[in-house]
């Protein structure tokens, strides 16, 4: 009999209620499921983590999800967030990838299926604009702090830094630079912020904000262009028409980034046809994974 053992353990509240929704489409498909609430690795065919590892995080519980993964290679589950989180109502939608949390090494199973595309479009209530091709400012959507698993050892600011003056090799718009909210302070985290601080001190026409005093779509508003490391962010400057550049192939959007930093003044404006099969293929709703259909998709 399949197994499959999910690691509620890796997480706490009512995140464990998604990864148990996941366990309950399985059991539907005759997979023995096991709720495994403690940091005690238990041998079965499948595993289900909750994220992963953050980098310079060593707590018992980080060190517990990378465990897990080193002994499950690719039969293992995770929970991820929805790229377009900020269009969400009622319906929440996530990504459970497959072998890897990072988006240009996970398996979403996507096989071009377009039978959710609308169900998906009304839930959200999302559509893709037009390509726009008049703006003024140039976002700059940072990554959290100097952890999290998708800054690949790359501090926001440092980056911010990098990314700053390499745009204006090609471009002297204004620049907004919005920061990913941190939970906390770290010696780290002050140290890189005078990336910060020296843009703000050389540089003209740079703002700052932060997430949570503003809504990323009045910042997205008369925007010329969206650059990203690996933030979900981009995606939201995608929908919207706004071209998206991408500094990292582990961007969920990394496929329709407008070409490199030096044609930020030419964006590439690539077809986005497929874009919401894609986005529909790796994301699901509560309810469509507790029945089994995202089960019966990765076991198909």
């Amino acid at each position: 009999m399949t197994s499959l053992n999910l690691y509620t353990s890796t997480t706490g509240g009512g995140k464990r209620d998604i990864m148990r929704a996941f366990g309950d489409g399985a059991k539907l498909h005759d997979v023995e499921v096991n709720d495994i609430d403690r940091h005690q690795y238990v041998k079965s065919n499948f595993a289900m983590i909750f994220a992963y590892k953050s980098e310079g995080t060593d707590t018992p519980n980080h060190k517990f999800r990378e465990e897990v993964v080193k002994k499950h290679n690719d039969n293992i589950f995770f929970v991820d967030s929805n790229v377009l989180k900020s269009y969400e109502n009622d319906i929440r939608y996530f990504r459970f990838p497959k072998c890897s949390i990072h988006p240009h090494e996970a398996n979403y199973m996507i096989d071009g299926d377009k039978s959710r595309n609308n169900q998906v479009i009304k839930d959200m209530n999302i559509e893709i604009k037009p390509w726009r091709t008049e703006g003024k400012h140039i976002c700059l959507f940072l990554n959290r702090g100097i952890g999290g698993f998708s800054t690949f050892g790359k501090p926001c600011y440092e980056w911010a830094k990098e990314t700053v003056e390499e745009i204006r090799k090609y471009s002297d718009r204004p620049i907004l630079i919005r920061s990913h909210k941190h939970a906390g302070t770290s010696p780290q985290l002050a140290e890189d912020k005078k990336n910060l601080d020296y843009i703000l001190s050389n540089y003209k026409d740079i703002t700052h904000t932060e997430l949570g005093k503003t809504n990323i779509h009045d910042d997205l508003k008369n925007a010329w262009a969206c650059v990203v490391h690996t933030s979900t962010s981009g995606t939201v400057a995608l929908l919207e028409g706004i071209p998206m550049f991408a500094t990292h192939k582990a961007c969920f959007s990394y496929q329709w980034s407008a070409g490199k930093l030096s044609e930020i003044e030419n964006p590439i404006m690539k077809d986005r046809t497929n874009f919401i099969t894609y986005y529909a293929n790796s994301h699901w709703n509560l309810d469509e994974v507790r029945k089994g259909l995202l089960w019966s998709k990765y076991v198909s």
